[in-house]
């Protein structure tokens, strides 16, 4: 039986608090497969004002060494608002029965979890698996996946960092390297993107 990763998420941009979780999670679950998902149009969210594209591309480069790993338009190719349910139900559609999907979120998006689209149902349709990103966060987590019930916590060790504070560095032409992979970087720059 195969076991598949689902790791969503705007991606604007990319950086290491990610890239360590996906495969911090990947190496765990002992997953056949990580599907890295750039969403379209997330409900939590303001629409990017990058595009989908260059969000894809981005991650393309950052996993682009990631045996396994796979950057997938799913959500694009769904269009309107992407809720993860739909999401995990196309995907069900594209792969074999007997396939075993993990649906990995960050520790902040949990406590978040129940306003989520149809997340009753969502625990039906695949396992959900939160990573602690913040160290002193566990304690809480596991009492608040025990509550929802179906739920997966891992203490992971990843770099604590936000996008929106890398997004406003980049637009002042800070360097940002230390939480972006080089050739991310490179391809920021080179597009110009996030500039102030």
């Amino acid at each position: 039986m195969s076991k598949v990763g689902i790791f969503g998420g705007a991606f604007n941009p990319i950086h290491k608090g990610h890239t360590e979780l996906a495969r911090a999670a990947f190496k765990m679950l002992k997953l056949s497969e990580m599907l890295i998902i750039p969403t379209a149009q997330s409900p939590h969210k303001q629409t990017s004002e990058v595009s989908f594209e260059d969000r894809a591309e981005m991650c393309r480069i950052a996993f682009e060494n990631d045996k396994g790993f796979v950057i997938s338009d799913i959500e694009k190719q769904l269009g309107g608002t992407s809720y993860t349910i739909n999401t995990v139900r196309a995907l069900k559609e594209i792969y074999p029965k007997k396939t075993e999907f993990y649906l990995i979120i960050g520790g902040d998006m949990l406590f978040y979890f129940e306003n989520w689209y149809r997340h009753e149902a969502l625990l039906k349709e695949c396992h959900v698996v939160a990573a602690a990103r913040e160290n002193d966060s566990y304690v809480d987590m596991l009492e608040y996946a025990n509550e929802l019930g179906r739920v997966k916590v891992l203490n992971l060790p990843v770099t604590e960092v936000s996008s929106t504070e890398l997004r406003e560095k980049l637009a002042n032409g800070e360097d940002c390297g230390d939480f972006i992979d080089k050739k991310v970087m490179a391809y920021i720059t080179e597009r110009g993107i996030y500039r102030g």
